[in-house]
Order: structure tokens, then sequence, then C-alpha cells
């Protein structure tokens, strides 16, 4: 499951964004889902891998995501703690949301565990700091940064069933994101040995 809007809003209607996910072969269900959604003034957009792999993975994922869906735009601090307290008693998962803010050019970004988010632009690739712990399992160290945004620039979001050094700069110069796009990724380096997810976005 991937979740985003049946619609976003007409001043919006051009989000450049592309999200894939896929079950460790053999499995029916994914323990890594994403998700994103718009409002007039921003984007959300959020990758969850529940720990593991099989049903209590994709349950504590899909958890996260579906939260994430009908919650109203809050600290991101706050953020995390809601869901912390969600996942209590679950499996858990690494999760990482990122806010764009699209008036500003700027994004906010916040993770726990192993999902990774990459900033690529201008011919650098910066590596999106996370805290250590689990969400449901509690954490610290959580820092919320803020960061801004040039057009063109590119947002990577991953699971660790990618390789933390996969090449993926080189597929995406002269490509928008799509759901086709972030499929080719998962085929190009998804490991066999868990499932996988990514979430494009580029900036306007």
């Amino acid at each position: 499951m991937a979740l985003n809007p049946p619609s976003p809003p007409p001043d919006r209607a051009e989000v450049s964004v592309g999200q894939a996910v896929r079950p460790l072969p053999g499995e029916r269900l994914c323990g890594d889902q994403s998700g994103w959604w718009t409002r007039p003034e921003r984007l959300r957009m959020a990758l969850a891998d529940g720990l593991g792999h099989g049903p209590e993975a994709h349950a504590a994922a899909v958890t996260l995501i579906e939260r994430l869906a009908v919650m109203r735009p809050a600290d991101l601090t706050e953020l995390f703690a809601d869901c912390d307290r969600a996942l209590i008693g679950s499996r858990g998962a690494a999760l990482a949301v990122v806010d764009v803010l699209f008036e500003e050019n700027a994004l906010l970004h916040a993770a726990v565990g192993n999902v990774r988010t990459l900033l690529i632009g201008q011919g650098q690739i910066r590596r999106l700091a996370g805290a250590r712990g689990i969400v449901g399992g509690g954490f610290s160290g959580l820092r919320p940064e803020r960061l801004p945004l040039s057009p063109g620039d590119w947002l990577v979001m991953f699971s660790d069933g990618i390789p933390e050094d996969a090449d993926i700069r080189p597929s995406l110069i002269a490509s928008r994101p799509s759901d086709a796009l972030a499929g080719r990724l998962l085929e190009r380096w998804a490991s066999d040995r868990d499932d996988a997810g990514i979430l494009l976005y580029r900036h306007e």
C-alpha cells in the first residue's frame, strides 16, 4: 500500500512525487509503506519500515501511514511522539517524514531508525540525519532539521532494503519523479533479503 491524495489542490496539481514499495520475495505483505499528502502551503511525505518483514511489520507500517494521512500539520517532534504512542505493543517501525514548505522553498525533516533521506542538488548529495531507536519502542536524539530547497533539487527517501551507498543520482538526470521511475529504482537496487520502499520528490 502506498497512499496519496485522490486529487491534489488545484494550485499544486503538478507536485512531482513518485513512490514504490516491494515485499521481501516470497512474502505477500510488505513491511515498507509510503504516503504523501498535499495542502495549499505544504507537501508531507513519509516512509515507514516495520521491523523485520511479514504481517506484523506490515501492520506497524500501515498504522503509521494511515495515522499520518489524517493528522493535522504539527510540529515534527509532537508528530513522532504521537506515532510512538500509536505503535506501543506492536513490532515497531523506522520512520522518516519530510514537510516541503512551498512558499518558503524549504523543507523540514525528522527520522527515527534506518530510513534514509537524501537531498540531491547543485552537484551535491546531503544525507539527512535520523535519531536512534524505534517508533513504538522509544527513541532519543530526535532533532528535526530545516533546510533550503532550490528548483531542481531532489529528495530521495528509501528503506534499508536498498543499500545505503546505492548510486541513485544518475537515474534522476533528465527525469521527473513518477511511480514508474520509483519502481525501476527498486528493480535496480532492492535487496532480495528484505522489503524495500522508495519515495521521490523534485522541487519546482
